[in-house]
């Protein structure tokens, strides 16, 4: 009866640093993925929002010298650009 009680404690206690082992590396990957989904979503907000800061300032510049769409195709291009410029600088920070 000792000898199977010993035993039993031994398997559960095996099984206890098993579980605790799975428990910690499940952990580390759900904060690698909330890591992964963070930085996707400031790559993509950062993309978006640029894009968009640049059209409205070529619309406001067009609108107060009353050209059509010389100045927002200009800062487009210029908001499309800095998107690139932005997204290329978050990646390099990601290397370091």
């Amino acid at each position: 009866m000792n000898d199977e009680r010993k035993s039993f404690q031994q398997r559960l206690a095996s099984h206890k640093k098993k579980t605790n082992s799975n428990n910690l590396n499940s952990k580390k990957n759900s904060k690698q993925n909330i890591n992964a989904l963070g930085l996707g979503f400031k790559l993509a907000t950062d993309f978006v929002v640029t894009i968009v800061v640049g059209c409205l300032i070529g619309l406001g510049i067009d609108k107060l010298f009353e050209t059509k769409p010389t100045f927002f195709l200009i800062f487009l291009f210029l908001g499309i650009a800095g998107a690139f410029l932005n997204i290329y600088r978050t990646v390099l920070n990601l290397n370091k």
